[in-house]
């Protein structure tokens, strides 16, 4: 009966992390998606994020930060996480922001640096 009791309580636990895992990597990718929108807007008031363009960040954030856990799970070294960084913010930069969102962030960067 102790065994069995010490398995559900085991099984219950591991199921309680990975679902706290989940949770961060979805508010860090909210955090990632909120500061882009921070950044750009910034720059350019009227260029901000609009919710399509938001929806399709997160899942490029939430996506990543996934494929950065698996690689650091599997040993990675910092080039190749920078690696797996670099393919994922060249979706964000490349297909989903327009060349306007582009040049009002890097009007915020170039201010701020």
């Amino acid at each position: 009966m102790k065994k069995v009791f010490a398995t559900c309580l085991l099984v219950i636990g591991l199921s309680l992390s990975s679902i706290a895992q989940t949770d961060k990597i979805k508010e860090t990718a909210n955090e990632k998606t909120n500061q882009l929108n921070t950044e750009i807007i910034a720059g350019d008031k009227s260029q901000g994020l609009t919710d399509a363009q938001k929806g399709k960040i997160y899942q490029i954030h939430i996506t990543r930060l996934e494929a950065l856990k698996q690689a650091k799970k599997n040993g990675a070294n910092n080039d190749d996480l920078k690696e797996i960084n670099q393919i994922y913010f060249k979706k964000i930069y490349k297909d989903i922001l327009t060349k306007e969102q582009v040049k009002a962030r890097g009007k915020y960067k170039k201010e701020n640096n």
